[in-house]
């Protein structure tokens, strides 16, 4: 279990609904209780295990591949644009590719195998994104309430998706502008309505919203995050989708952009662009601004835009063999990714090392946990009767004898300072080290 794992387990393992609502703001600040309540329900049905708990998340990701496809086919659905060559077989085949090329990248597997909020996030963004398309395409007073509550849901699995309707309120601007704010054109219309549904959802998230930003800056006076360099954004489509992979895949993305505009699907092209750059770009702005908040998972839906453009790509290539082999290339090396990932532990082992600290206590003392909020995870795995051996760091009047010090998230200096006031090393492990007084 990883130190934010074992805040979702804690609010979630709650035995009340109410109790999880109270614990959520101070475990998972930046989200609603969504995710929480969700996965206190889950758990009553199968069980806290790591398995049972991770499962909830997997199965996000398996609806977050069908969302793809529908968003998609929302996005280059014929009639939204009338000089699109696209056909309607057109539109699946390049659905189904950016199904698949989605499915086998890493960046979107790993965090479907945690239990966290993301592959809810990811989930509820994709299915807001393909309301917003479909509303802003036919209109519609369903679809203009579809798209307030999914924006209300993805803000409030985790108030980083605000960058989303963000987005969309720009290109919003675009079409209406392009209408020249006309009221009697249709498209105009529509475009005022799902603003009006975009900030009606953002407006019954506003109080919760601005607490999270004060939690958010508050987090960041540790020290371990730091502000990204500028040029971040290509970085973070590198490293998420792997340094062999990447080449082949921007290749197929810049030519399946190229080809779509060339074909006449300029608003589908341009919306996606949107999506995929902006976040990012606004997340540095923010660094720089406000607090470093430059995390891939933030920004975990831009890479779907990402990944229609390659499927875009390989469709425009020309032949069948052509486009398998291409196909194949971006599978292969995805894949290859995947294994180069999994070959390499990325865990820290806080299970061994708090049997090591419980061994190392003598009678009366207690160990405790850095960085602090780990301390959920000691209370994971001790045994029930057992859970006044572990004490949040700082919050114990006498200093615990034992000290349990993980590796991430820590201040350049802090690990040489907690060394100082505990100088003998218990056990090292992967990701932790167990110190005593």
């Amino acid at each position: 279990m990883s130190a934010d794992e074992g805040a979702s387990w804690a609010a979630a393992s709650a035995p009340t609904a109410a109790e999880v609502i109270a614990r959520q703001p101070a475990l998972n600040p930046g989200e609603l209780p969504i995710h929480d309540l969700m996965l206190h329900g889950w758990i009553a049905l199968f069980g806290s295990s790591l398995v049972a708990m991770r499962a909830m998340s997997a199965a996000f990701g398996v609806v977050s591949i069908l969302l793809v496809y529908l968003v998609s086919c929302e996005l280059f659905a014929p009639g939204s644009e009338r000089e699109s060559a696209l056909t309607s077989d057109d539109v699946r085949i390049i659905a189904g590719l950016a199904a698949l090329v989605f499915a086998v990248n890493l960046v979107t597997i790993k965090y479907s195998r945690e239990a966290r909020m993301y592959p809810l996030m990811l989930a509820a963004v994709l299915a807001q994104v393909a309301m917003f398309l479909r509303a802003l395409r036919v209109g519609g007073l369903a679809n203009y309430a579809a798209l307030l509550v999914l924006t209300a849901i993805a803000i409030a699995s985790n108030f980083a998706a605000l960058l989303v309707p963000a987005s969309e309120g720009l290109w919003l601007l675009n079409v209406v502008a392009r209408a020249r704010w006309r009221p009697d054109n249709a498209k105009a219309r529509r475009g005022w309505a799902i603003a009006i549904a975009l900030a009606a959802a953002g407006l019954i998230l506003v109080p919760r919203l601005f607490s999270s930003l004060r939690a958010a800056s508050a987090g960041s006076v540790g020290g371990w995050r730091r502000p990204p360099a500028l040029y971040a954004p290509f970085a973070l489509f590198n490293k998420a989708t792997g340094s062999f992979a990447f080449p082949i895949l921007a290749a197929l993305a810049i030519w399946g952009a190229v080809r779509g505009w060339r074909r006449g699907a300029h608003d589908a092209v341009g919306f996606a662009l949107l999506w995929m750059w902006a976040p990012p770009v606004v997340m540095v702005a923010a660094s720089y601004t406000i607090a470093p908040v430059f995390v891939e998972r933030y920004a975990l839906s831009c890479f779907v835009p990402f990944f229609i453009f390659v499927a875009l790509g390989i469709f425009e290539l020309p032949g069948d063999l052509v486009r398998i082999g291409a196909l194949a290339l971006a599978v292969a090396f995805s894949a290859g990714h995947i294994v180069s990932y999994d070959r390499k532990p990325h865990d820290a082992q806080y299970r061994e090392a708090i049997a090591a600290a419980s061994s190392a206590l003598k009678p009366g003392e207690v160990m405790t946990v850095v960085p602090a909020y780990a301390i959920e995870v000691v209370r994971y795995y001790l045994p029930a009767d057992q859970l006044d051996r572990a004490v949040r760091y700082g919050a114990s009047a006498s200093a615990p004898a034992v000290l349990i010090l993980g590796r991430q998230n820590l201040a350049p200096d802090a690990a040489r300072s907690y060394r100082k006031e505990y100088p003998e090393v218990v056990a090292r492990l992967r990701g932790v080290t167990v110190l005593r007084r």
